[in-house]
């Protein structure tokens, strides 16, 4: 099993911020996970499933994390298919928007909603991702887990459970990676799955920073009537700078690095930005980036 001492956080994240870890372990088979479990309890204390860090903040104070990130992305495998549905076994460690290209080229519906979200499969089940009223854990017929103390094991749905930006196995376990994922897609012409995802896209990036250094949305929407991104808009948060780091201007829920930012600097805003909308609307936001 691969393995880095001090890995550089800025460069295990999307928002490139952070300082350095102690250790980063690769698995890429399941003798590899066996080897993690007997070792568990002796790489340290603090560790932590790592996708592509997409909706992270790493802090500079991380020096005795270990980061465990399973590196298998092989190609996605139709495991069956009939007049209406297609079932289709992906890898944990398989990118998120290549995973819309594949199914775009075979012309299989039903995640085009999610283009623009960045990330893997993995991380984006352990996050139950969404958008336009479509979360990817709704799709999902089957996962393949591994935690420390049970080794790997499979759940289908009634077993697990989800919600807005959560997922739970079901059963008492805080630590969990995603080795694989079962997901029911629709078969449809792929020249239409292309053209939705690039609209689905396109749609985004007007309105997104997709093509900046950001962890995604900073914050939970707190009801369904009301978005955070508007609540800090009208607390005057889009476009707000300190330092290096920035509400975006294009949506005020998006923190964007602008070049060497610190994790320091994102904290005092992420916190400015909370007492501003709690004090003008009442609202608490609730975080939706992890923050180590």
């Amino acid at each position: 099993m691969m393995s880095v001492n001090g890995p550089d956080l800025k460069q295990m994240s999307t928002l490139k911020m952070g300082g350095r870890a102690g250790l980063a372990l690769f698995p890429e088979n399941l003798s590899h996970l066996d080897e993690l479990g007997r070792s568990w309890d002796r790489i340290g204390k603090r560790r932590l499933f790592l996708g592509r860090g997409s909706n992270v903040l790493f802090t500079e104070d991380n020096v005795d994390l270990v980061l465990i990130k399973w590196r298998i992305n092989k190609d996605p495998q139709v495991m069956s298919n009939n007049e209406h549905t297609v079932l289709v076994r992906v890898d944990g460690g398989f990118p998120l928007p290549r995973l819309l290209g594949w199914c775009s080229a075979y012309g299989l519906s039903g995640l085009e909603e999610l283009a623009g979200i960045p990330g893997t499969v993995g991380g984006a089940v352990a996050m139950n991702a969404g958008a336009h009223q479509t979360d990817i854990c709704a799709i999902v017929t089957r996962i393949e887990l591994w935690s420390p103390g049970q080794g790997v094991f499979s759940l289908t749905p009634g077993n697990f459970s989800y919600g807005y930006r959560k997922f739970s196995p079901g059963i008492n376990m805080d630590e969990f990676l995603i080795i694989s994922v079962e997901i029911e897609l629709a078969p449809e012409s792929p020249g239409h799955v292309r053209k939705k995802t690039r609209q689905f896209y396109m749609r985004k990036k007007k309105v997104q920073p997709l093509l900046s250094n950001t962890a995604g949305c900073v914050f939970k929407n707190p009801d369904e009537q009301e978005t955070a991104g508007r609540l800090l808009d009208r607390a005057g948060l889009r476009g707000k700078t300190r330092g290096q780091v920035c509400f975006s201007s294009k949506h005020a829920n998006f923190l964007v690095n602008l070049g060497g930012g610190t994790s320091r600097e994102a904290l005092e805003l992420i916190q400015e930005a909370r007492e501003a909308v709690l004090q003008m609307s009442g609202h608490d936001l609730e975080m939706e980036i992890l923050v180590v």
